[in-house]
């Protein structure tokens, strides 16, 4: 245990302001300094630091306490293990009198042994990269991804050999116990129970650091296709996942200049962007980002801006929604960078140069804004229920805003982002935003569509003819009948029949709603014969061809225009979109003419 007498020396000398600032941006007031608290969420600083007293106080949440008590709750510390970081941060020479006891030492002692343990392992992962036939190789693909020797000896990125126990023989020699070994995360139990072997085999491995440039554990990158992708270290006595950022150890200092931080995935992702000088980088590997990693970023900032560049793909823009609701809760003004062509920020920079990244970082969207265009294209925002959809996907990022003026002209914005007009839609949304409800009311907004003339003939034919049902259902697209009010019957006939089931208004009545049965009920009184004559049948035509040339080509032609209408409008939202969205707009130019030729068609066709 570390003498008492020399805690009270460290604390005497230690220069508080100095110690703070490595976690919190603080700016002078008087004779005291303020931040905004790391400890908890808000806009106004409420933390101060007193040099004179040696103290630090947030009169938001109540965290107070001396420079150790700042250490051990920011960095998640014991005592004696807080004492030495502010020594060593200090320059003060720590004794050498350190034995283990019960306890919360030997925890702090386990977990002293532990960073040693992962030292050595770094240490043996860089020996072994560029060593023999299996080094060189993994040197090759460090090389062939655009790493260079500085960045790579920057990030300590070594490889570890394809052997069941390369690293634990290594270990052992240097003097690690067996039970060190077995609990340090580097090894893994064999499933009889007996003995074990390395968690790393064949893989390039980035170290990765906590605040304090201490290594706390381990990912690995395969370099083919064989395994997962990416092996992480599991929990230990000084690693939780969810707690810690890669790359913070390098970023920290160039986020405090920059007033923000670029959140990214993956440790390629950071490693070159870092080395063409793009340094405030941090990855939350592989996740969504967490609560303590939102805090762990915010301690960088003053006021915490982000922009976050996940991966395009399903999973990343998932993260990335999730993302948002956890640094809103923390206070972050949130923009999105979305690279062209599918690319991450790795493939990006290495392709395009480091002045386009910097350009692309300039050309972000907020967060609102995003969420905005993903919910129009996972809605059909041309139809009012579609509209509706959308708008209750982004009424909960509106919901969280903390101010109402804010909330009112957020809303606003994405009404006309949405092209939403009407003074019914623009009440329901002010209510909804300024009363931080998560959804609108539908019921409010959107009409309850009537079955159309079209709709009861079709319908009326259907049940009314055994012959015509096996030849016309099958035709039936589901975008010939989304959104028609009529759209339940549909569904409910062309399941029936799919089942083998018998049809009548009885059987399909049971699978509607007490709504849609009323408009089942209004077919019952139609006469088959009076449809018929209104359609005029040509001689030698049958009731199966009258149904398709006065009923399904008019269904199909409504439903394309519908998609066309929808079309149209992402088309006019996107048209002054960055360029990372021209992909999508072609895509789409590409589907409306499709579009203008079907119908073109359709309409050509003989009624």
């Amino acid at each position: 245990m570390l003498p008492r007498s020399f805690a009270d020396d460290v604390r005497n000398q230690a220069d508080i302001i100095r110690i703070v600032s490595d976690y919190v941006a603080l700016k002078k007031r008087g004779a005291n300094w303020i931040a905004c608290c790391p400890f908890h969420s808000e806009k106004t600083p409420s933390f101060n630091v007193h040099p004179g007293k040696g103290i630090f106080k947030c009169f938001g949440c109540g965290a107070g306490g001396t420079v150790f008590d700042f250490v051990m709750r920011t960095d998640g510390l014991g005592f004696f293990d807080a004492v030495r970081v502010v020594a060593e941060k200090s320059g003060i020479p720590i004794p050498r009198d350190v034995a283990p006891s019960d306890g919360a030492e030997k925890a702090d002692v386990w977990r002293k042994r532990l960073f040693e343990l992962n030292a050595m392992a770094a240490e043996y992962f860089e020996h072994q990269l560029g060593l023999g036939e299996e080094g060189l190789r993994a040197l090759d693909y460090v090389e062939g991804r655009g790493i260079g020797n500085s960045t790579r000896e920057k990030l300590r990125i070594g490889y570890a050999p394809n052997s069941w126990d390369a690293l634990s023989a290594y270990l052992a020699g240097k003097g690690a116990t067996r039970d060190e070994i077995m609990e340090s995360g580097l090894v893994t139990r064999r499933e009889s129970g007996s003995g074990y072997y390395d968690r790393f085999r064949g893989r390039v491995i980035f170290p990765i650091l906590d605040v304090q440039g201490r290594v706390i554990a381990f990912g690995g990158r395969t370099m083919g296709d064989d395994g997962p992708k990416y092996l992480n270290s599991p929990e230990t006595a000084v690693y939780t996942k969810g707690r810690h950022l890669y790359g913070l150890t390098w970023a920290r200092e160039a986020i405090r200049k920059s007033g923000f931080a670029v959140l990214v995935e993956g440790y390629l992702d950071v490693a070159i962007p870092l080395q063409e000088g793009i340094e405030n980088v941090v990855a939350s590997l592989g996740t969504a980002l967490t609560e303590a990693q939102a805090r762990l970023l915010k301690r960088s900032m003053t006021k915490p801006k982000i922009i976050v560049n996940y991966d395009p793909d399903t999973a990343g823009q998932q993260a990335t929604t999730r993302t948002f609701e956890t640094l809103l809760a923390q206070g972050f003004k949130i923009n999105v960078l979305t690279l062209p062509d599918g690319m991450d920020p790795d493939a990006f920079v290495r392709e395009r140069g480091v002045d386009a990244y910097r350009a692309a970082q300039r050309d972000t969207v907020p967060y609102l804004d995003y969420v905005t265009d993903r919910a129009m294209a996972s809605h059909d925002v041309s139809r009012p229920s579609g509209k509706a959809d959308a708008l209750n996907d982004v009424l909960p990022f509106v919901a969280q805003i903390e101010n109402e003026l804010e909330r009112v002209e957020y809303a606003r914005r994405v009404a006309e982002r949405m092209g939403i007009e009407g003074d019914v839609w623009r009440k329901e949304l002010r209510r909804a935003a300024s009363r931080r409800d998560p959804r609108i009311d539908s019921e409010r907004v959107v009409p309850r569509a009537s079955m159309t003339e079209l709709e009861r003939q079709i319908l009326v034919v259907l049940f009314a003819d055994a012959g015509v049902r096996f030849r016309v259902l099958p035709e039936i697209e589901v975008t010939d009948i989304e959104g028609l009010a009529s759209e339940p019957i549909f569904r409910a006939l062309l399941h029936a029949h799919e089942a083998g089931e018998s049809i009548g208004y009885a059987g399909i009545s049971e699978k509607l709603t007490e709504t849609e049965r009323q408009d089942l009920a209004s077919l019952v009184t139609a006469e088959l014969a009076d449809i018929t004559n209104a359609w005029k049948l040509s001689n030698g035509e049958d009731l199966a061809d009258a149904v398709r040339r006065n009923c399904l080509a008019q269904l199909r032609r409504t439903g394309l225009q519908r998609e066309l209408e929808s079309i149209q409008l992402q088309i006019r939202q996107l048209e002054a979109s960055p360029d990372s969205e021209r992909e999508r707009l072609s895509a789409l130019y590409m589907r409306k003419m499709a579009l203008g030729r079907e119908l073109a068609t359709l309409t050509a066709q003989p009624r």
